[in-house]
């Protein structure tokens, strides 16, 4: 079994300036997600990624309310979050 995350996880699109970017779309911009841990990234709207346009609501993803779960090592490890 995955792990869920748990407590307030999102990620926040910004735009060149550092200000959110309230009309960001992952449809148009997939961001795909990486770990340093051995393991699988599921729950995304894509396979390890943001894809969907629902997924950022006014520039912030909820990685939580979208199931971003982690199936794998245990320990401390890094998530990267790339837009593709």
């Amino acid at each position: 079994n995955g792990t869920a995350f748990t407590g307030t996880n999102t990620l926040t699109a910004l735009d060149a300036y550092g200000n959110t970017a309230t009309g960001f779309s992952a449809a148009g911009n997939n961001i795909t997600v990486t770990t340093t841990l051995t393991g699988a990234i599921t729950g995304l709207s894509g396979t390890n990624k943001l894809s969907s346009a629902g997924d950022f609501t006014s520039g912030v993803a909820n990685l939580t309310s979208l199931g971003l779960t982690f199936t794998g090592t245990t320990g401390a490890g890094t998530f990267t979050f790339t837009p593709v």
